[in-house]
């Protein structure tokens, strides 16, 4: 069946009302926001525009405007659990998801003992492959400081409940991931040609140069291709939660990760010592897309998991 690679017009309003909020709310100081001093008024501030809520399989938004409102919050930097929050709001029952929706509650997803946005989150769900569970933590929080500066932590925790629906709600995790990957990366690529433009060297724009322009555009190529192939597989995972429409949604996530990466490579080679800078314009998204690309626990086995699901799709054909 054919799928189009590009946002519906609904899609790109609401990516549009997404990118007005965070241009208005998400500031410097929100943007490098750690620990405790979370931004919560933000974080409920975008709950409000119900992206959040999309997730929730009573919901009428689909998986492509979770791509679409990712893309928007990786390109303002948007701190927060956003992939985790539209995982939870999916998975959990409706009376338990009502806070996470509203961005009262904030969710830390992953597998004990070190759990990521532990130190404060007020959700949490174990995650292990195909199941998951609502689980309580029980004894001391260990904070542990991480790069991208997310209050992670080590805890131990008691199972309260197995959660439904956990293979469509990763796939909503792995596309949200995908979309922000996309977004930070065309932020950092964006700062990195501007500096470009006007950086001078030997009477020159550093533009001008080759050694400094195809990496660029080469990291711009990628970037639009994760975004194609996230549009592709939300297209997929909107029509049925096929092996093969799993296979499409890590594989969107592995390869928006790895664009990012390149991205955030060649804008830190543009910039030089100022882009390694964490006061700089880029040092803080950088280390974020470093940490969210560094997979822990169950996601450490995407790469299998794509194989997985497309040999699968192969052998039912």
């Amino acid at each position: 069946m054919n799928r189009p690679a590009a946002f519906t017009r609904d899609e790109h309003a609401l990516a549009e009302a997404v990118r007005a909020y965070c241009h208005a709310k998400c500031t410097e100081d929100v943007q490098r926001a750690t620990g405790a001093r979370f931004p919560l008024k933000f974080w409920t501030g975008l709950a409000e525009l119900g992206i959040f809520a999309m997730a929730m399989p009573a919901e009428a938004g689909g998986p492509g405007d979770i791509v679409a409102a990712g893309l928007e919050l990786g390109r303002a930097a948007a701190p927060g659990p956003v992939a985790a929050t539209f995982f939870a709001a999916h998975a959990l029952p409706e009376d338990r998801a009502a806070g996470v929706v509203t961005g009262t509650e904030l969710v830390s997803l992953g597998t004990p003992p070190l759990m990521p946005w532990a130190a404060i989150a007020e959700v949490s769900i174990e995650w292990t492959g195909d199941k998951a569970w609502l689980v309580r933590r029980v004894g001391a929080v260990e904070p542990v400081q991480t790069l991208g500066n997310e209050p992670w932590a080590r805890i131990s925790v008691e199972r309260e409940q197995p959660l439904e629906r956990v293979p469509a709600a990763a796939e909503l995790f792995h596309l949200a991931l995908a979309g922000y990957a996309v977004g930070a990366g065309r932020r950092v690529l964006d700062t990195a040609v501007e500096h470009a433009s006007t950086r001078e060297q030997f009477g020159r724009t550093i533009g001008s140069f080759q050694a400094v322009a195809h990496p660029l555009v080469d990291a711009s190529l990628e970037l639009e291709a994760a975004e194609k192939l996230s549009i592709l597989a939300a297209r997929a995972a909107g029509e049925s939660h096929t092996a093969g429409g799993a296979g499409l949604a890590a594989a969107a996530r592995l390869s928006a990760s790895q664009a990012a990466m390149n991205a955030a490579f060649a804008a830190h080679q543009t910039l030089g010592a100022i882009g390694y800078s964490v006061e700089g314009p880029i040092g803080h998204i950088t280390q974020r897309i470093r940490q969210m690309t560094l997979s822990t626990g169950v996601q450490s086995e995407l790469g299998q998991q794509v194989l997985a699901a497309f040999s699968a799709e192969r052998a039912e054909q």
